[in-house]
């Protein structure tokens, strides 16, 4: 059998399957380690700011350009961490959808070669546009090891990695092996340990 019938296959019975819904992993180690650190920094500026105003009184306009500045950096810090909130993944027939707050990601798992846990996957990266730690681990991510990748993690120890010829995405659903089996089945990819 050619590898296009054999693809046509696996593509058919991926689409009888039933869809499932991944729970992704309760947000661990270092993505709790920088959410903590966000608060520390954004709870540091505004004390500062607040003892600031008190010890040295400002003319009107210095005053209001100083509270503007503390309310908009509290409401960045927590508008990302609401934005980058991953709330589940979903796999139907060949599709895996990464739900997050305001949008989903989806990705064809047409041609997707190995998936496999991978705890060191996001060990040594260059985050290149996202989301570093503050509530997950979200955005375009580069390592030698990895090369470039997209990541949608909230719990590194977890992350799964699922690779194609010419991309990579990193996920961390709560439970890797029933995530893995799924994917396995309905791609025909390899198993990578």
């Amino acid at each position: 059998m050619d590898t296009h019938a054999n693809a046509e296959l696996l593509r058919t019975a991926a689409l009888k399957r039933a869809d499932a819904n991944f729970e992704t992993a309760p947000r661990a180690g270092l993505v709790i380690v920088g959410t903590w650190l966000a608060v520390a920094i954004v709870l540091s500026v505004v004390v500062m700011n607040l003892i600031f105003f008190l010890m040295f009184p400002l003319p009107r306009l210095p005053q209001i350009g100083l509270i503007i500045s503390t309310v908009l950096i509290v409401v960045i810090v927590i508008a990302g961490w609401f934005c980058s909130r991953i709330s589940n993944l979903a796999l139907s027939g060949q599709m895996l959808s990464i739900k997050m707050t305001f949008w989903t990601a989806t990705y064809d798992l047409a041609g997707l070669r190995s998936v496999g846990v991978d705890a060191k996957a996001l060990k040594g990266t260059l985050r290149t546009f996202g989301n570093g730690g503050l509530g997950a681990f979200h955005g375009y991510f580069y390592s030698k090891r990895m090369g470039k990748f997209r990541a949608y993690v909230t719990d590194t120890s977890r992350s799964v990695v699922l690779r194609w010829e010419n991309k990579c995405v990193v996920v961390s659903p709560k439970d890797t092996e029933y995530f893995i089996e799924e994917v396995c089945k309905r791609t025909g990819a390899c198993r990578q340990n």
